[in-house]
């Protein structure tokens, strides 16, 4: 009676010991199986975070060498045409009123490319700051012509809560929202609202444009800078709003709050 009992015993003993060591293998097992999509994980998420870090280099060198090629090149062919003029008028002294038109349109070229070579150009964002910078772009779209809407800036003040990457990001969307405006709203006036304080950031950007169907133009896949806009400023980590109604206009928001 004792052996069975004992072999009982055992015998429970020997399944209880092999349940214990499946639940052990398991346990490990799932544990490794974790671990190993944690590291798949980080290893994804360092990826992309090297890969933006690249797109912002390479797009930031593009930009930077695009500005000193016009400030460059194109600044000295356009002072180059302003010596002739003066030479022009020089030897026809009886014709010089003729030029007034040339020169008038040669001024307004050189003005319209030094602010456009600034704006361009990420060392003059980061020297100067973003409400210099934006103020510069202000200033580059009011002075493209009659056919184009009127900027109105209205900024809070010249501090701003934002690191520098963050400020960069943020100009670039600018000229990516006043673009839009430009390529799609047909809007006479654009309002724009800067607040920087310890509340936090805050940049709107209203048209008072046509408008358009948010939902429609994103399911026809025709709405590539509205995808950037999105893209970039997921990257800064800022909150970014675009409300429009078809009539109505179209509302940029971009919004961080204080650390």
């Amino acid at each position: 009676m004792n052996d069975i009992i004992l072999s009982i015993v055992a015998a429970t003993l020997l399944i209880l010991l092999l349940i214990a060591g499946i639940a052990i293998t398991f346990f490990i097992s799932s544990r490794q199986r974790m671990r190993q999509e944690q590291i798949l994980i980080e290893t994804k998420l360092a990826f992309e975070r090297e890969l933006r870090q690249v797109e912002t280099e390479v797009s930031e060198h593009v930009m930077g060498q695009f500005a000193n090629e016009l400030h460059d090149n194109i600044g000295q062919k356009l002072t180059a045409i302003h010596f002739e003029i003066e030479s022009l008028k020089l030897d026809r002294p009886h014709n010089k009123d003729e030029y007034k038109p040339l020169e008038i349109y040669l001024d307004e070229a050189t003005q319209q490319l030094k602010l456009l070579s600034k704006t361009l150009n990420n060392e003059f964002v980061a020297y100067s700051g973003l409400h210099s910078s934006i103020q510069v772009e202000v200033n580059r779209m009011n002075h493209r012509g009659r056919d184009s809407f009127i900027v109105h800036l209205d900024a809070d003040s010249t501090i701003s809560v934002l690191k520098k990457e963050e400020e960069l990001m943020v100009f670039r969307i600018f000229q990516e929202i006043l673009q839009n405006v430009m390529k799609h709203s047909a809007a006479k006036n654009v309002f724009i609202r800067l607040r920087s304080n310890s509340e936090g950031f805050e940049l709107r950007v209203k048209d008072d444009g046509k408008g358009f169907d948010y939902v429609e133009v994103f399911k026809q896949n025709k709405a590539s800078g509205l995808r950037n806009i999105l893209k970039r400023a997921s990257l800064a980590q800022l909150e970014c709003k675009i409300q429009t109604k078809v009539g109505e206009g179209t509302s940029y928001i971009l919004k961080k709050s204080p650390n």
